[in-house]
């Protein structure tokens, strides 16, 4: 029972290091954080199945990636092609892909995406309409063909919309009216277009009535125009979709312009009817906004419920987490590297839309005469563009909205240790960050993360597992942040341990590889009487005397 009692102490330990690990931020798909975010915490729970078995820990075989098809590499190349904006050479590799091969459909997503990204939103040059129209028939086409599902159908189908709008107002007004009409599309998708151009009748009429209080009467001819052929919309759409919750809002919305054209003319009754029928309007839309929600919370739970399924652990999976890394290899797979490509932007058809004003959060003037608030979701952006937790830390200390050049400057270094253990020499501009230390100069960034060993003995095979789960618990975490985007790739190797002063040392040499540069950076995991540290050396290698220069440096007290 002392036994397992220790055992107990010693997780808490473990689980307190790893949930205080820094945060390495990066710009990344919401899937990818999610991704990290069950690896931590599969983490977490492997180190308390792991430190409180009785079985020792296997050798560990290599972790290899897979050896890539010919098509893959090319298609891979000509991401990096994208990414460099050498639009041409990747075309050429694409092509040569589709010639061997004519039904690759990751090729043919690539080369629709590399269409797409020559685009210059804004750019009314002849040969910026020239490539819309180009990319505009080349998803058109690609939409007969069978290898794309009805979901990735109706993306493309959604973005030739917004590839009309960047045209002109009036190609994408025609066009939407074309979709509305057309009796071989769904009620659901015709219902759509009918609202969109509800929504852009109402914004013709809010930007006159929000304009001044005052009208003249083409002004108030213009605004009845408006109301009346968004109103003729909405109707439309309603009976074709009665669950269309923009058609409902958008209604609302029109109404209540109506309303304000009776007050401008002093018709009191028909003003009220007016904001009474607007009011009914938008408790349907929002009836149905409860209902959608309703139905997302559903699905989210059980989503939910399957990634708590996952997140169980078997004895055997946590031998594995216990096992010693010699390699490692992680990339962002095929699959993502082509979904991040081959569509801009993910795109409702009522964005096309003005935001819809919301009065109580009008709490600053507006800079534009005429044009329509910010959305509150807007502004709630802003305001979550820097995390909270680092609003408030020290300038200096490497955060991601610091400037770059910190991390280049040549700094003077000092003695420094981070617990009263360990010693070192670091740059002077060492700073607390994360539940850990980090420091930089001339290019090199100096992390240091450490927890307190339990008091009572521990075996080597104990120690040895618990430096094993700290570097797999940095690899997760590491590679999970740089593997995201097309032609990321992270890679690993053990290059020795060591015996320090009695306690066990690994030191790993790890890369962080893109399209255009490739990052040496070595990781040492080391154990002291008192103490166990993941100290992470980023941007160089470790025969660099600049990394000598702190590692030479390490001591015990």
């Amino acid at each position: 029972m002392k036994q397992l009692n220790h055992c107990t102490l010693h997780f808490v330990v473990v689980l307190a290091f790893l949930l205080r690990q820094p945060r390495i931020r990066t710009r990344r798909k919401q899937a990818g954080e999610e991704g990290v975010n069950q690896m931590r915490r599969a983490i977490v729970a492997l180190s308390m199945l792991l430190l409180c078995g009785n079985g020792c820990a296997k050798v560990v075989p290599s972790e290899q990636g897979s050896v890539k098809s010919a098509a893959e590499q090319e298609i891979r190349a000509a991401l990096c092609d994208m990414d460099k904006r050498d639009y041409a050479s990747a075309q050429k590799k694409l092509e040569r892909v589709l010639q061997s091969d004519p039904k690759n459909l990751y090729a043919r997503k690539v080369l629709l995406g590399s269409l797409a990204q020559q685009i210059k939103p804004g750019d009314k040059s002849a040969e910026n309409i020239a490539l819309i129209r180009k990319a505009i028939e080349a998803y058109q086409q690609a939409m007969n063909n069978p290898q794309f599902t009805s979901e990735e159908k109706s993306r493309m189908d959604h973005y030739a919309v917004l590839l009309y709008g960047m045209i002109s107002e009036e190609e994408l007004k025609n066009e939407l009216q074309k979709r509305a009409l057309d009796s071989n599309r769904t009620a659901k998708d015709r219902a759509e277009a009918y609202a969109v151009l509800a929504g852009k009748s109402w914004d013709c009429a809010y930007r006159i009535t929000s304009a001044k209080s005052a009208l003249a009467t083409s002004e108030i001819e213009n605004v009845e125009k408006c109301v009346a052929f968004g109103m003729e919309y909405t109707d439309a759409a309603i009976r074709l979709d009665a669950e269309n919750e923009s058609a409902w809002n958008f209604k609302a919305l029109l109404l209540s312009e109506s309303a304000k054209l009776y007050g401008l003319k002093n018709d009191r009754a028909l003003k009220a009817e007016a904001q009474r029928q607007a009011n009914e309007a938008q408790k349907r839309g929002t009836e149905l906004a409860n209902a959608r929600r309703d139905a997302q919370e559903k699905e989210w739970a059980k989503q939910n419920e399957e990634r708590k399924k996952n997140d169980s652990f078997t004895s055997a999976d946590a031998e594995k987490a216990a096992k010693e890394l010699t390699e490692y290899r992680a990339e962002t797979s095929l699959d993502e590297a082509v979904k991040d490509v081959f569509f801009p932007q993910d795109l409702e058809l009522t964005s096309l839309v003005a935001p819809v004003p919301i009065p109580e959060e009008k709490t600053a003037p507006t800079s534009t005469t005429g044009s329509a608030p910010k959305q509150k979701e807007s502004q709630d952006k802003e305001t979550q563009s820097v995390p909270s937790s680092d609003k408030n830390a020290k300038a200096g200390c490497f955060r991601e909205i610091d400037p770059p050049a910190l991390v280049q400057e040549k700094r003077n270094w000092k003695s420094f240790s981070p617990d009263g253990d360990l010693v070192v020499d670091l740059p002077d501009n060492v700073c607390a960050s994360g539940g850990g230390h980090v420091a930089a100069s001339e290019g090199v960034m100096y992390t240091i993360s450490s927890m307190d060993r339990p008091q009572f003995s521990l075996s080597p095979t104990v120690i040895e597992r618990v430096l094993n789960i700290l570097a797999r618990t940095f690899v997760g975490l590491r590679s999970g942040n740089w593997v995201g985007s097309p032609g990321r790739s992270f890679e690993l190797k053990l290059l020795r341990k060591e015996d320090v002063n009695g306690q066990p040392r690994k030191v790993y040499s790890y890369l962080l590889i893109s399209c255009s540069e490739r990052k040496e950076n070595v990781l040492m995991i080391q154990a002291s009487k008192a103490h166990y540290y993941t100290i992470d050396i980023s941007g160089a290698s470790e025969s660099d005397p600049r990394v000598q220069r702190f590692l030479k440096s390490v001591r015990f007290k």
